[in-house]
C-alpha cells in the first residue's frame, strides 16, 4: 500500500513539474525578440570548432541566447511534422546548423536558395547534435 502511495505521489510531482516546464517554454517562446541586437555574431564554422574544442563552455555561453549565424545553406524544407526550417553546413557534419523559422519569415526564406550563404538569427536551443536555432529568421 506504502509503495502505491509513493508511486502515485511521485507521478503527482513529475505531471506538475512537467506541466511547470511547458507553462515556462510557452512564455518564452511569445516574448518578443529584438532581432537587431544579437548577443554574438558567428560563422558556422567558428561556433563549430567552439562546440568541438569545450562543448559545455560554449553550450553555457550561446544556450538561449540570440545569435546571427553566417553560412552556406544546404537546404530549405519542411520537418515531418511541417514546421519550416533551413540548414546551414559546410564541410563539417557538427557545423550543421538548423533554423527552426518563424511563421513570419517563410516567405523570405522561399527566396533562399541551397549554396547561398546567408545570416540568419535566431534563439540557440538544442546542441545535441549540431545547433538549433528557434524563432530563426533570415536577416542577411
Amino acid at each position: 500500500m506504502r509503495s502505491a502511495l509513493r508511486l502515485a505521489a511521485g507521478l503527482s510531482l513529475l505531471a506538475v513539474l512537467a506541466a511547470g516546464s511547458v507553462e515556462d517554454e510557452q512564455q518564452t517562446s511569445s516574448a518578443p525578440i529584438d532581432y537587431s541586437n544579437p548577443k554574438y555574431v558567428v560563422n558556422y564554422k567558428a561556433l563549430a570548432d567552439e562546440f568541438e574544442a569545450n562543448s559545455l563552455a560554449a553550450e553555457s555561453k550561446y544556450e538561449g541566447q540570440l545569435i546571427y549565424i553566417k553560412g552556406p545553406v544546404s537546404s530549405v524544407d519542411k520537418d515531418i511534422l511541417g514546421d519550416p526550417y533551413i540548414s546551414i553546413t559546410g564541410d563539417w557534419d557538427f557545423a550543421m546548423i538548423r533554423c527552426n523559422l518563424t511563421d513570419e519569415s517563410v516567405n523570405s526564406a522561399s527566396a533562399v536558395r541551397k549554396g547561398q550563404y546567408i545570416t540568419v538569427a535566431g534563439l540557440v536551443g538544442d546542441t545535441t547534435m549540431g545547433v538549433s536555432l528557434n524563432r530563426c529568421r533570415v536577416v542577411g
